[in-house]
């Protein structure tokens, strides 16, 4: 399945394929680990792949019902990433899912890069292989490896999720730099509550009950 399809604009075929490879992977693994893992614990929840897509600051509050409610998340942005028209993020917890499946994506853009590489050693050709054919400055320019970041610029309406993996920025949100600039709150309370009323914000209704 295509993955970023109403995004095509900042994405590259190759960083389409990522986020797929991404979303397949992360998925993977969070199902894996829910199979063979009998307790929840900070330890395991660390060392977990939803705990490392999380922020540490608030560990000991992630209970097996939350990673169950994130994970729902995860698969929400998943289908939303899926779909021909944009559909806005809804959520922190959302937010916080579609940054986890990009690293991801990150993630397997560098694997198949290195396949590259090594295949490209292997057959004696120049690498990068895409280089190769690189004549002119534009083609240079063109060739150069995909990061997803005009997909990031794209598809984010603010990052301010992001100071949550910085404790120096704890409680920005209430701050008055945060009231004037109309930040969105931040308390882990408020990770799964919708941004808005606005019937295209509406979040999974797993995710609706409180713990």
């Amino acid at each position: 399945m295509a993955m970023g399809q109403a995004y095509a604009e900042w994405l590259t075929p190759r960083e389409q394929r990522a986020l797929a490879g991404g979303c397949d992977v992360l998925l993977d693994f969070i199902f894996d680990e829910f199979a063979t893992t009998e307790e929840w614990d900070p330890e395991s929840i660390a060392e977990s792949a939803l705990g490392s897509a999380l922020p540490s600051r608030y560990l000991s509050r992630y209970t097996s019902g939350f990673l169950r409610r994130f994970t729902i998340c995860i698969t929400t942005v998943a289908w939303k990433l899926a779909q021909p028209t944009e559909y806005p993020l809804a959520s922190v917890a959302e937010q916080l899912a579609a940054w986890a499946i990009i690293q991801y994506a990150k993630s397997f853009l560098d694997m198949e890069r290195e396949r590259e590489q090594l295949l490209g050693a292997e057959g004696g050709m120049p690498t990068p292989v895409r280089l190769k054919q690189a004549d002119t400055e534009g083609d240079k320019e063109e060739a150069k490896e995909e990061d997803l970041e005009l997909f990031l610029m794209a598809y984010f309406d603010n990052t301010d999720f992001l100071f949550l993996f910085d404790d120096a920025y704890d409680g920005i949100d209430t701050s008055p730099a945060g009231e004037i600039t109309g930040m969105a709150s931040l308390a882990f309370q408020d990770w799964f509550r919708p941004f808005s009323g606005d019937p295209a914000y509406v979040t999974h209704p797993f995710t609706w009950d409180e713990e």
